[in-house]
């Protein structure tokens, strides 16, 4: 079976192929054709090369302006709103190594400037402590992939001393209620999301219980600046770049974080949970 990333490419490239294709048969030179649509020549060039992935609204563009059949520019617009939604399975994943996908994931975070989280069911790797990832990690990876995915977090983790950036973490509740591990793990877990919270770039909010909420996000999410966002699937991790789908994102993250609580009463939230692992189930 063919694995994502390979499929990925193959697809950019027949996009890419198909808009330069219809381009030339339609007698137009990228100049030509960047002045009539309001388009850069060098962003003609990097559609046709597939450096840059077209959105859907590109490729309408430019195939009602070469003249392209209705089939086929549905057909192209298809193509290009999948490849901005590009999906890697979890068994890829944990076959190339997790801490290559801790790697890459680190590289995403070091380029964006305002970083959003949201986790209904456990707590965000860039918040756990050392004992809470092992206990996680160690449900589907062992020994030297566990060591180094572990270290490979840790070293994302030095991002919180960049001050240029931005961090807002939401979680629910019920991510720091669900015993994953032990209740000391847990306790202390709870407590070092409160201290981070105290840093002048990151703000946590948690929903409790009791909130009042408008929203049913059924999945986890990353979004980066407002240039891509991950989904985090059972077995998949979703990389979203279509801009539509980044804004439907951006206002979901709004409106959950405008339900969470933050600041003191977060941290007496906090507190709270924190001790009921001290007292027990």
């Amino acid at each position: 079976m063919e694995e994502a990333p390979e499929r990925y490419r193959r697809e950019r490239d027949q996009l890419a192929r198909a808009l330069k294709r219809l381009r030339l048969d339609s007698g137009l030179t990228g100049t030509n054709a960047a002045r009539q649509v309001g388009m850069s020549q060098p962003k003609i060039s990097r559609l046709e090369n597939g450096t840059t992935v077209p959105t859907a609204e590109d490729v309408e563009t430019l195939g009602r302006l070469y003249g392209a059949g209705r089939d086929t520019i549905a057909e192209l617009v298809d193509l290009a709103e999948s490849l901005h939604r590009h999906t890697e399975s979890a068994r890829a994943i944990l076959r190339g190594g997790a801490w290559r996908k801790q790697q890459q994931i680190g590289r995403v975070e070091k380029e964006a400037k305002r970083l959003r989280f949201f986790q209904p069911a456990t707590v965000s790797g860039l918040l756990q402590t050392p004992e809470f990832t092992r206990e996680i990690y160690s449900l589907s990876v062992a020994g030297d992939d566990l060591e180094r995915s572990m270290a490979a977090l840790a070293e994302r983790q030095r991002i919180f001393g960049d001050r240029s950036k931005r961090f807002t973490f939401v979680l629910t509740e019920g991510a720091l209620r669900w015993r994953l591990c032990t209740d000391e793990v847990m306790g202390a877990q709870v407590r070092h999301i409160a201290a981070l919270a105290r840093r002048p770039n990151v703000r946590i909010g948690i929903i409790p219980f009791t909130a009042r909420v408008r929203e049913v996000p059924l999945h986890g999410f990353e979004a980066f600046d407002e240039r891509l966002v991950t989904v985090g699937l059972e077995t998949a991790t979703i990389t979203i770049t279509d801009a539509r789908d980044i804004q439907y994102y951006v206002r979901l993250f709004a409106e959950l974080e405008r339900t969470a609580s933050f600041g003191a009463e977060a941290e007496a939230i906090f507190e709270q949970i924190a001790s009921s692992y001290s007292s027990g189930p």
